[in-house]
């Protein structure tokens, strides 16, 4: 289903579980780029099944309603147990779909109708899960390598979540640009993308590799074993990028995510 799809933009985190209330649209740092929102949660290993029965099911929820593209939705799997939903805007406040996974679950419903959204929310409150994170962010060039880049190709996802020291903002900022733009000089071989999250994380910024497959990443195209395999300039040239970032930085976290075509929704 998602062969031809291009991501523009995929993923990013914040440290604060879901508001009830409108997200604030603020950011540390400037960006250009498409807007996501993007869903963590995290189920029972029990309810695991469950869980993608009923996406599966509001799969089929969106195709009978024939819903537009403004109403796409991809979907990884992050064992174990936690799932990502990811969509997209071009405005901060544009989303088709609600940044909840019950407001998530009542709208596909009722797109086919009353009785298909009384069976969603019935089978959603028979779950056990908590939402671990529900975000908007924006893309950011100059932390990008690509523009955009597609699942087909790229179905693997390591998302870096990175912690700036308080008034370091603009020294992250030009430290991380620097570090991506080496990767686009050497021509890392995977897409890169960038983003700055714009509710309730002021201090977080996130990377997005997207990996062909797991075995081959850690084998020679993560950041480590690309960077081993360079010369020595090159190296001494990195080393000294990365060491420029890190003293911006307060810590860091990283999750590997799959790609999960039958659990995502396409109006193509």
């Amino acid at each position: 289903m998602f062969k031809a799809v291009s991501v523009l933009a995929l993923l990013a985190l914040a440290s604060s579980c879901a508001s009830t209330g409108a997200p604030a649209r603020a950011a540390s740092f400037d960006a250009d780029g498409v807007y996501i929102t993007h869903l963590r949660v995290r189920l029972a290993p029990s309810h695991t099944k469950a869980f993608e029965a009923l996406m599966k099911r509001c799969v089929e929820s969106a195709r009978a309603a024939g819903l537009a593209s403004d109403y796409d939705w991809l979907c990884y799997r992050e064992p174990p147990g936690r799932y990502w939903l990811v969509h997209f805007s071009e405005t901060a406040d544009g989303f088709a779909l609600p940044e909840s996974l019950e407001g998530f679950v009542d709208q596909l419903g009722r797109a086919e109708g009353e009785p298909t959204r009384d069976e969603l929310m019935t089978a959603l409150a028979e779950l056990e899960y908590e939402t671990e994170w529900a975000i908007v962010a924006r893309q950011k060039a100059s932390w990008s390598t690509v523009a955009s880049m597609s699942t087909a190709t790229h179905p693997k996802a390591r998302m870096m979540d990175r912690t700036v020291r308080p008034g370091m903002e603009a020294e992250f900022d030009a430290a991380l640009e620097a570090r991506t733009a080496f990767f686009a000089e050497h021509a890392y071989p995977l897409p890169v993308e960038g983003f700055v999250i714009l509710d309730g994380a002021p201090g977080r910024a996130m990377q997005i590799v997207f990996p062909v497959d797991w075995s081959s990443f850690h084998d020679s195209d993560s950041f480590f074993a690309f960077v081993k395999g360079l010369d020595e300039a090159a190296r001494d040239d990195y080393a000294a990028r990365k060491a420029a970032l890190m003293v911006t930085m307060a810590g860091a976290e990283y999750f590997d995510g799959s790609f999960v075509p039958e659990l995502c929704y396409s109006a193509e």
